[in-house]
C-alpha cells in the first residue's frame, strides 16, 4: 500500500506536465522588422506604454474573457516626417496546449487593420502556423475594426486546411482579437 502511494505521487507531476506541452518559442520576425514593415511611411517611431486599470481590465475580461499577463501594454507608433500618425503596432498573444502564438497587430490611424504579421510560434506549432499563413488567410483581416471579428478569416479555411493548421489559424485570429479589444480599450482613451 505504502509503495503505491509513492508511485502515485511520483506519477502526478508527469501526469500534470502532458496537460501543456509547449516546445521552445521560436521568433518568425524579429519585433522591430515587423514595425518597420508594418508602418510603410514612418520615418519616426515611438513607443507608449499604458498599464491596465481595473476598469480596463474589466472591459477587456468582459469582452474576450481574457486577462493579459502583463499589466502594461507596449504600442509602436510610427510617424511620418511631418509629425503625421502612420499608425500603430501591438504584440498580442494567445496560449494554448501548443505553447503562445504572438502576432505583430498593425492599426492604421482610423482604427483598422492594416496588417498582421505572425512573429513567434513554437517549434511544434511553426509548420501549422506557416501553412495557415500561406493559405492568406492574414490579408483577409485588412481594415477590421475594434467592432468585428478576426475569426469570420478563418471560416473560409475550413476543409481546406488540415486540423492543426485550421486550429493555428483560429488560435492566430483569437491573437488578433485579444489585439483589438486592447486596442480599442487603450489605445485611444
Amino acid at each position: 500500500m505504502k509503495g503505491s502511494w509513492i508511485l502515485a505521487a511520483l506519477a502526478a507531476p508527469v501526469l500534470l506536465a502532458g496537460a501543456a506541452h509547449p516546445t521552445p518559442v521560436v521568433k518568425l520576425v524579429e519585433h522591430a522588422d515587423a514595425i518597420r514593415q508594418s508602418l510603410s511611411g514612418a520615418q519616426r517611431f515611438f513607443m507608449r506604454s499604458v498599464t491596465i486599470g481595473q476598469n480596463d481590465l474589466a472591459t477587456i475580461r468582459k469582452s474576450v474573457d481574457y486577462t493579459p499577463d502583463n499589466p502594461d501594454v507596449q504600442f509602436y507608433i510610427g510617424k511620418s516626417a511631418d509629425g503625421r500618425d502612420v499608425g500603430v503596432v501591438l504584440f498580442p498573444q494567445a496560449n494554448t496546449i501548443h505553447g503562445p502564438v504572438e502576432v505583430a497587430l498593425a492599426m492604421t490611424p482610423e482604427g483598422r487593420i492594416a496588417r498582421v504579421t505572425v512573429t513567434r510560434a513554437t517549434v511544434e506549432t511553426k509548420p501549422w502556423v506557416e501553412e495557415a499563413i500561406a493559405s492568406g488567410f492574414l490579408d483577409a483581416m485588412k481594415g477590421l475594426s475594434t467592432t468585428d471579428n478576426p475569426a469570420s478569416a478563418v471560416i473560409p479555411l475550413k476543409g481546406k486546411l488540415g486540423a492543426m493548421p485550421y486550429f493555428e489559424a483560429e488560435v492566430i485570429a483569437a491573437a488578433v482579437k485579444r489585439g483589438l479589444v486592447v486596442y480599442g480599450v487603450l489605445y485611444k482613451s
